[in-house]
């Protein structure tokens, strides 16, 4: 194989490592800041190769608000197990390195996702959510709002407070209202209502003449 065909699939077949390895959604800019920071390659190269990996299937292309993200598909995965000797092992304690370092930092910023959508009708959905370090969701929400500037000023106010409405949400649903009256309460309620009604005297028929 030469040299620049073998250097061309070992570039690739790092990117897609370094997807596995994480776990989890990377951005362009994370894949980025890594590949660059080591000289693995230059930045139009790791655009090129995102597109050809995207377009192979190997990869999954996913955008959320300014974020272009990647994931991996199964095929992707069978193709980097497959052809993992092909990775040199100092690549491959980088990455190891590289990923436990920020994965704690990279999955905080990822379990809080805030997108909006424009509707048919011109009204924007606004879809928010939050997960654990697992990736499991723990809320999500949709709300529909009649304009982008309501949408965007949603997202922001997600992202920025999203414990507090977590909590606040969470809270507010499991708790009992006690001033709500009890299924059993309103049905004696109720039969006392009745036997109150049944109780006054009715008026008596008047007499014939």
């Amino acid at each position: 194989m030469p040299d620049s065909i073998k250097q061309l699939a070992e570039h690739k077949l790092i990117i897609l490592h370094l997807v596995q390895k994480m776990g989890i959604a990377l951005s362009n800019s994370e894949i980025c800041q890594f590949l660059l920071s080591k000289n693995y390659m230059d930045y139009f190269s790791v655009q090129q190769y995102l597109a050809e990996l995207t377009d192979t299937g190997w990869l999954e292309k996913s955008r959320e608000q300014n974020s272009t993200r990647y994931i991996l598909t199964d095929e992707g995965e069978e193709i980097i197990n497959y052809f993992m000797h092909h990775i040199p092992e100092d690549v491959k304690n980088e990455i190891n390195t590289y990923v436990h370092d920020n994965s704690k930092r990279i999955r905080a910023e990822y379990a809080v996702t805030a997108n909006y959508f424009p509707e048919l009708n011109g009204d924007f959905l606004v879809k928010c959510g939050l997960c654990d370090d697992s990736g499991a969701v723990l809320m999500e929400i949709c709300v529909s709002v009649v304009s982008k500037e309501q949408a965007q000023q949603i997202c922001r106010n997600w992202r920025k407070q999203v414990n507090r409405y977590y909590r606040s949400i969470l809270t507010s649903l499991a708790a009992e209202d006690a001033e709500e009256p009890k299924a059993e309460e309103q049905g004696d309620k109720g039969d006392n209502e009745e036997k109150s009604r049944d109780s006054i005297p009715k008026p008596a028929k008047p007499s014939s003449p």
